[in-house]
């Protein structure tokens, strides 16, 4: 036995030794013209506290106005770019010369501990899984984002819409959370589009999905995920955060997974598709996919669940909030869907191009909130050359939209709620897609690994403003205080999570 434990405690020397040799080697490869950026003990003890406290975007933030638009940070954890201009982020993520040197993911322990070892879409890549492009080319497909899947997503939508207005008129004049509202009822429309059914608000299913995508925002926080995955043990620590969420993620992730895929599996009729999971399965069993396996299919299922619910739900909790601390944007809002719908239909979604300053409101929410302040970090996969430096080969790239969506290109107070910004001032129409503002919002990212889900998210978030301002004025609550819209203020997560506050909604007449 002590022959056996000299034994492991060589071979675990030895491994030190190698380690630190590797990433002396690292850290000391020359390059040439490396960007602008903290290095040495100071930057590491500085990344560590940020990472400790869920604030490695506000620090960020700190070195894009020390270092400029690029900021390379050095530590022995591995190199932090930070991309802090829409220009910067369009040159290396989309641009022929580089996209394909910089659309690759860094190793993710929130995608090997939780994605069944990276078979989801978002954390993989086609370097690691050969079958990437299969992969979003058929979840495209199943989606459908155009024709019937948008006319199907929005009646299932309406429907919803119909319910959650009925329970607002029950109990209209009370001071209302909206947090638990909004959730509840997204969280239908997701279940409807992926299995065909819609549980009870009150059911088991919902507050188990809302605990799971909870401990998802908790552990694909860039703070979280890198401590994870360069010391991964911390999951082992009794008493310790990173402890509680890794337990939690995979409790809750069985109870889950129970109900959306082997429930829905199990009583599937091929041919039949109820919802998105269906299409999955049924493509799985034409055998025309051979890498589509379950935990693809799982996989597909949680990208859907956690993407769609977590960032429309805080987009939305944000936006009502900046309405309610600017109740002139929200009469004009109202007027605007008054004069083009009325009130005797429902609001749909081909009136988005007819309600310009409704569409501003939305794009002026994802511009102030920022609520993936850094979003899902890219890896250069070699050395990549831009602006007449070099970003290191292994460095991982973040796109720091809570920098750059308060560029001076977006006018006047960027770091004020102006819907207007995005209007034209001669026509009132919503500024054209070439506008340097336009091009500037970049908050489901661009390029290949921009966000497949963008469509669903504007619409959604569109038919739901728009039917509860047309049924109803809103008013900031009586017995409770309502937060400050500082997003500095935003809880930590994968998504920034504005504090919970309550609201009255009042039957317009």
């Amino acid at each position: 036995m002590e022959a056996l434990c000299s034994v492991s405690a060589g071979l675990w020397l030895v491994l030190g030794g190698v380690t630190v040799y590797l990433l002396y080697k690292r850290l000391t490869r020359k390059h040439v013209n490396l960007p602008p950026g903290p290095r040495g003990l100071c930057a590491l003890l500085t990344t560590l506290r940020a990472m400790k406290n869920g604030t490695l975007h506000k620090v960020a933030g700190d070195w894009s106005e020390q270092y400029g638009e690029l900021v390379l940070c050095r530590t022995v954890m591995g190199d932090f770019c930070f991309l802090n201009s829409a220009r910067l982020v369009r040159e290396m993520y989309a641009s022929k010369d580089r996209e394909q040197l910089t659309n690759d993911r860094p190793w993710l322990f929130a995608g090997w501990f939780l994605l069944y070892g990276f078979k989801d879409l978002t954390t993989s890549d086609s370097n690691t899984s050969p079958d990437w492009p299969q992969r979003r080319r058929l979840f495209h497909q199943a989606v459908k984002f155009y024709g019937d899947g948008v006319e199907r997503f929005e009646s299932t939508t309406q429907t919803e819409l119909r319910r959650l207005t009925v329970s607002i008129e029950d109990s209209a004049g009370e001071e209302m959370d909206l947090e638990k509202l909004l959730s509840s009822s997204l969280l239908c429309v997701l279940t409807v589009l992926l299995t065909g059914q819609c549980p009870r608000p009150d059911s088991d299913l919902i507050q188990a999905i809302k605990d799971f995508d909870a401990a998802v925002n908790a552990s694909f926080a860039p703070s979280t995920d890198t401590m994870l995955a360069t010391f991964p043990f911390l999951r082992f620590l009794p008493g310790t955060s990173y402890r509680e969420i890794c337990q939690k993620l995979l409790s809750t992730r069985e109870v889950v997974m129970e109900e959306f895929f082997t429930r829905q599996k199990e009583s599937h009729t091929p041919g039949q598709p109820r919802g998105i999971v269906d299409i999955f399965i049924d493509e799985q069993r034409k055998g025309e996919n051979n890498w589509l396996t379950d935990d693809n299919i799982r996989c597909f299922t949680i990208d859907i669940l956690s993407a769609a619910y977590m960032t429309s739900l805080q987009t939305m909790k944000a936006l009502f909030l900046y309405l309610l601390h600017n109740p002139d944007v929200t009469r004009k809002v109202q007027q605007e869907i008054d004069e083009v719908i009325g009130n005797k239909r429902p609001p749909r979604v081909d009136d988005r191009r007819k309600l310009p300053y409704t569409e501003a409101v939305v794009m002026e929410t994802l511009r102030y909130s920022s609520i993936i302040p850094l979003g899902v970090p890219h890896l250069a996969r070699s050395d990549v050359i831009i602006d007449g430096v070099t970003v290191p080969e292994g460095a991982m790239i973040f796109a720091n939209a809570r920098v750059l969506h308060r560029d001076p290109v977006m006018g006047d107070r960027p770091d004020l709620f102006r819907p207007e910004r995005f209007l034209d001032d001669a026509t009132g129409d919503v500024l054209p897609v070439t506008h340097s503002r336009r091009q500037s919002l970049l908050p489901f990212g661009i390029g290949r690994r921009s966000c497949p889900g963008e469509n669903f998210a504007r619409t959604r978030i569109f038919l739901y403003v728009t039917t509860l301002l047309q049924k109803f004025d809103i008013l900031p609550p009586v017995e409770h205080e309502l937060p400050s819209p500082d997003p500095d203020l935003y809880t930590n997560g994968a998504v920034m999570e504005p504090t919970p506050y309550r609201l009255i909604f009042r039957p317009r007449d």
